[in-house]
């Protein structure tokens, strides 16, 4: 078993990725060269702003190329508590953002000519108790009536057919969302960058930023360069940058493991309409087949922040068999671990502290959401565009935050807490 994320290992960084050497000065210095980041530069770079990315290690070496590839709307907090919180009109803004963010990373593959197996089959979710089922009707129920949007309820027999296990009581079917491969589509929105004319400096650690009227001193290891502006787009987890910053947003880990190949009939029978998946949960656990007819599973838990892989690795294949029994014979390839960022609300934010501009926080979400939360940054930089409803709402903080290992424990017991009692 390779401990290493499939998708890496499927499609490796291209050697012909057009990278740069540091350059002395640009409008907009972008942190990170993740999706937030190369989304952000590909909307500058189209608008003509000059903008370097500028990542520590390789393009999406973190979570954009470790994630399931699973491109869906909403989020993962509930639209009920968004109009609760920030009012029907602000929640109506929000929910058609996340549309729009499937139909973004769509028309950027459609556009860019990225091959990256973007298909737009729906993706299902699962109830894994019978509330969670009654709420589910409730659910469709409310999104056809209010915001004029079809979701399809699936009765435990139909979700046992369409997903080949007894173990959920129902589900819920979204069509409007997709999947895709990550690296494919990673290294396609980086190379879309190159040739609208954004730079994509690898191997570029920030190392210090020092503000001054007209803007930055940037301190890399590569050297110095000055910007006008600067985008924080390592989803909140360099906090060392811009401390602020670390308060709105904990790192959560997801690992993920991959089988070997399926037969035909293991797959027909697994997932015949292609769904990616995942269970109504707190605490998640998400599953799809990979374009070579593979099984991914993984779950996004509170495992800590440097997590024993094997061991996880193993939990998680008892999970899977106990929920495919189909499985229990098939051998797994891959296993890798990642992090990802989590708002203390659950809801992505675009926002500025020391003068440094950020967009962060997508909980487990971030596919589509890092492209259209990108895209607004990169608009709103360029000056065309005054606002965006991820401006609007205030992130939330917790005065007792200050160290994720402290709190990571803490949050693993409360979501379990919630699962139990839901």
């Amino acid at each position: 078993m390779k401990t290493l994320p499939f998708w890496q290992d499927d499609y490796p960084r291209p050697d012909t990725l057009p990278v740069s050497v540091l350059p002395q000065r640009v409008d907009v210095a972008i942190i990170g060269g993740g999706y937030t980041g190369l989304s952000a530069a590909y909307a500058l770079a189209r608008s003509g702003v000059e903008t370097a990315v500028l990542e520590q290690d390789r393009i999406g070496a973190g979570a954009s190329s470790r994630h399931a590839g699973i491109v869906t709307t909403g989020f993962r907090q509930s639209l009920a508590n968004l109009f609760d919180w920030h009012g029907e009109a602000v929640g109506r803004q929000l929910w058609q953002a996340s549309l729009e963010a499937v139909d973004l990373v769509g028309e950027i593959v459609a556009d860019e000519g990225i091959s990256c197996d973007f298909t737009r089959r729906g993706h299902l979710t699962l109830a894994a108790k019978p509330s969670h089922f009654a709420s589910m009707k409730q659910l469709v129920a409310w999104l056809a009536d209010e915001m004029d949007f079809t979701v399809q309820l699936l009765s435990p027999d139909e979700v046992e057919t369409a997903v080949g296990s007894k173990a959920y009581f129902g589900g819920m079917l979204n069509e409007w969302s997709a999947s895709l491969h990550p690296t494919k589509y990673l290294y396609g929105l980086a190379g879309a960058v190159a040739r609208q004319g954004g730079l994509l400096c690898e191997k570029t650690a920030v190392t210090r930023l020092e503000k001054f009227a007209n803007g930055f001193n940037i301190q890399t290891s590569q050297g110095t360069v000055k910007a006008r502006e600067v985008l924080l787009a390592t989803n909140g987890n360099d906090g060392k940058l811009v401390r602020p910053v670390q308060r709105l947003i904990f790192p959560m880990s997801s690992v993920a493991i991959v089988t070997e190949s399926l037969t035909a009939a293991q797959q027909r029978y697994l997932n015949p309409n292609g769904w990616s998946a995942q269970d109504s949960r707190w605490l998640p656990h998400y599953f799809r087949l990979t374009p070579d007819g593979r099984f991914l599973f993984g779950s996004h838990r509170y495992w800590g922040l440097d997590p024993d892989l094997l061991d996880v690795a193993a939990t998680l294949r008892q999970q899977l068999i106990q929920r495919f029994p189909l499985l229990a014979e098939v051998p797994l390839a891959y296993a890798w671990g990642g992090n990802l960022g989590q708002t203390f609300d659950m809801v992505p934010h675009i926002g500025r502290v020391n003068g440094v501009h950020f967009a962060l926080g997508y909980s487990g979400q971030g596919v589509a959401l890092s492209a259209y939360l990108g895209r607004e940054a990169g608009l709103l930089l360029s000056g065309q565009k005054r606002t965006s409803p991820f401006v609007t709402i205030q992130p939330a903080m917790r005065f007792y935050y200050r160290k994720y290992g402290r709190i990571a424990p803490l949050l693993g017991h409360y979501y379990r807490f919630l699962d139990w009692i839901s």
